[in-house]
């Protein structure tokens, strides 16, 4: 199973993975090109709407680039990547005209690799065109194997560095505890807050319209949310990013009514600082003599937090119409 952290569906070159070094993988498609003196040779991912190239071979004619896009239905594709991991050798001139994208016109041979995730799933696949047929198909495709295991390792080094990650305490973007670190410290500080009498409570902020993907709203945004929300709580409470758009607040209070002078603050600076920016959240309030613990009252807390979006959003509509 990959880390949850890991979308498999989103380019690589989409993504910042510095694990990954496609400059490595490109020199490696050279070597590859050199040795079969072949005419193109890339590696495409499998992503959510099709194909994608991620590096090629420097070619004299400039097909199959990176960062080229091909259609999710085209079939030369997915027999490719559902190929078996010793790889396929492939006469093209079998093919009718039209049946495969136009960067295949005059090639003729084509031998590839499939390559996997870890946990098996399919990630795309290495391929050699030329421009005459593969002699000696089995020799050849068995000569890709250690091409295959070298970028199959380098997608195990990506995985096991954001597992890792995931078990670090803190988030790297703001500094602040992460949803780990959140589950492992917060319990602790309620239980020592209930034994002194403080009333407690959790408070979830996330940018307004943040959870519909919001192009507008960008990582500098949601730092400066989690920025100003350190600076809001004071030394006994605990603020963390729990996910890539919730900051959460278990804070320590003398009434319920802190948690709204709590949220106000929040909001004020937010304003101040971006007035743009609209804030959503959602809070829950307990006292030290009740034993509800964390897990359900963060549920609670974050089921709030939809219904108010739900009703903000629903009251927007009304007002469109």
């Amino acid at each position: 199973m990959l880390p949850e952290s890991i979308n498999p569906h989103v380019s690589l070159l989409e993504s910042d993975t510095p694990q990954i070094n496609l400059v490595r993988w490109m020199h490696q498609c050279e070597l590859i090109k050199r040795y079969y003196e072949a005419d193109y040779v890339f590696v495409v991912q499998k992503i959510s709407h099709g194909y994608e190239i991620l590096v090629s071979a420097i070619a004299a004619v400039p097909h199959f680039t990176s960062g080229q896009g091909f259609d999710r239905d085209v079939p030369l594709f997915l027999d490719l990547v559902n190929a078996m991991p010793d790889g396929v050798s492939i006469d093209l001139s079998k093919y009718q005209a039209g049946e495969l994208p136009s960067d295949f016109d005059s090639c003729v041979g084509l031998l590839a690799r499939p390559i996997l995730w870890p946990d098996g799933s399919i990630f795309g696949c290495l391929c050699v065109l030329s421009h005459h047929k593969v002699e000696n198909q089995s020799i050849n495709s068995l000569m890709l194997e250690p091409f295959q295991i070298l970028l199959q390792q380098d997608l195990a080094l990506l995985c096991q560095s954001h597992r890792v990650e995931s078990l670090s305490m803190r988030d790297r973007e703001t500094g602040m505890l992460n949803h780990y670190g959140f589950i492992m410290m917060a319990p602790r500080q309620l239980n020592l807050g209930r034994r002194f009498g403080a009333h407690a409570g959790l408070i979830f902020f996330e940018l307004e319209n943040a959870g519909t993907g919001d192009p507008s709203l960008t990582e500098k945004h949601h730092r400066l949310l989690g920025n100003i929300v350190q600076h809001t709580i004071r030394t006994a409470d605990i603020a963390a990013h729990y996910s890539d758009t919730l900051f959460v607040v278990l804070a320590f209070l003398d009434n319920e009514r802190d948690l709204s002078h709590i949220v106000q603050r929040v909001q004020k600076q937010l304003q101040s600082q971006d007035p743009m920016l609209k804030l959503d959240f959602s809070y829950r309030f307990f006292t030290p003599d009740t034993s509800t613990k964390l897990g359900p009252m963060l549920t609670l807390a974050k089921e709030n937090l939809k219904s108010w979006q739900a009703s903000q959003k629903a009251k927007q509509e009304a007002k469109a119409e």
